[in-house]
């Protein structure tokens, strides 16, 4: 089975599960963490030999980690919002725990994720704006100059720069930039390999030169700026994914 897993208000999750149905990809779950998390019997094991779950849904289903083939990893973070707390430390506690659990998880659905789980982020890293910064001109996308201070506060912006485009990153194709140049294009697919991610969004703006410049990324993007090519490429790229290693079942005492 496939997976697409984000919270429910995930628009752009909405629309690309939609969307590979369409394309027949069966059969094919609409997941939140709220779900994984809220589960009433449950079984996780990490063990020498890997990791895998048993989880049942709350309409009764069995969902088991070794028979996933692929996911769309949309999850953002924890759902805390629906827990009771007595104290301030009491509610950072449970955060933890549920962080820790829901990025465990998720990290038996790695090797077939998109994008995987870290300890940055449960659907990739998140980075400040200056190590985007170094990581595109790495890359080899032009910069604009970026403010850096060590005083406390929040992280300064950049200078203001005009309306961006939104440009998926999927393997090693580019969606929603059809005027990109070709040495453009594979800038932004170094920048992902970089970043360590297999679906990256970036936005970008020309210059005065109509030079494409980097204005941020995001392991989180709106993928409904790639449109339909963008969706048949992600099936393409799911259903591409090589197998989970097989494990052993789990044991009944521990369901």
């Amino acid at each position: 089975m496939w997976l697409v897993l984000g919270d429910p208000a995930d628009r752009a999750a909405l629309w690309a599960h939609e969307g590979l149905r369409e394309r027949g990809l069966e059969p094919l779950e609409l997941l939140s963490p709220q779900a994984l998390l809220g589960s009433t019997r449950s079984a996780h094991r990490v063990g020498r030999h890997g990791a895998g779950f048993e989880i049942v849904l709350p309409d009764g289903r069995l969902l088991d980690s070794r028979e996933v083939s692929g996911v769309l990893n949309r999850v953002a973070a924890a759902p805390f919002g629906l827990l009771p707390f007595d104290t301030h430390g009491d509610a950072l506690y449970a955060q933890e725990e549920l962080s820790a659990l829901l990025l465990s998880l998720l990290t038996c659905l790695a090797p077939v994720a998109v994008n995987r789980p870290c300890a940055t982020g449960l659907c990739g890293a998140w980075r400040s704006t200056a190590e985007w910064t170094v990581l595109a001109a790495r890359a080899g996308l032009p910069v604009p100059p970026a403010r850096i201070s060590s005083s406390p506060g929040p992280e300064p912006d950049r200078a203001a720069v005009p309306d961006s485009d939104g440009v998926l990153v999927l393997g090693d194709r580019v969606f929603g930039a059809p005027s990109l140049a070709a040495e453009d294009e594979e800038a932004c697919v170094r920048l992902a390999r970089l970043a360590g991610t297999d679906l990256l969004g970036l936005d970008l703006h020309l210059d005065d030169e109509q030079r494409p410049v980097f204005g941020g990324a995001s392991p989180l993007p709106d993928l409904r700026s790639g449109g339909e090519p963008f969706l048949d490429h992600l099936l393409d790229h799911l259903t591409a994914l090589p197998a989970l290693r097989a494990l052993p079942a789990l044991p009944e005492a521990a369901r």
